[in-house]
């Protein structure tokens, strides 16, 4: 048996070796201290690795927060961009519905001043054709037909 042993030995490290020598090593102080220095250092590494871990999470954090604090500035340009737009928007209907007014007056002004000068030339031929001109409760005038006032106007005013 020992033979076999020695044996063993030889093809598994190339030398006889010593089982005593070896079984005193496996107990000695410094391999305890190295295999307590080795936790040690797990334990510190296993620490750096959780402080890293939250670091890298608050680093996220605040990427997020930067991300959405620079997409809220995009909403606010655009929501002042919509503001401008729909306030242009009104303006130009509020000048549209001036404009409008402005020509239904201007049209109402020339038909006006159609019906005046129509009267004027009735009062020329009238007062021109030889006769005297009675006062209105004496005979009846010919029946003149008005001239057409615009009255497709809905609003009267300024908006």
């Amino acid at each position: 048996m020992e033979e076999h042993c020695n044996q063993v030995m030889m093809m598994k490290y190339g030398q006889l070796v010593n089982l005593e020598v070896m079984q005193t090593l496996s107990g000695s102080r410094i391999l305890e201290e190295l295999k307590q220095e080795k936790l040690l250092k797990e334990a510190a590494y296993a620490k750096e690795i959780k402080e890293w871990d939250v670091s890298s999470v608050l680093c996220v954090c605040v990427g997020f927060y930067v991300c959405l604090s620079a997409l809220k500035q995009v909403c606010d340009v655009y929501l002042n961009i919509s503001v401008c737009i729909q306030g242009r928007q009104f303006q130009d209907y509020r000048r549209r519905v001036l404009q409008e007014d402005i020509q239904w007056l201007r049209d109402l002004v020339k038909t006006q001043c159609q019906q005046a000068e129509a009267f004027s030339r009735e009062i020329f031929l009238l007062s021109h054709q030889g006769g005297h001109v009675l006062p209105p409760g004496q005979h009846p005038l010919p029946s003149i037909d008005p001239f057409p006032i615009p009255t497709d106007r809905t609003t009267t005013g300024a908006v």
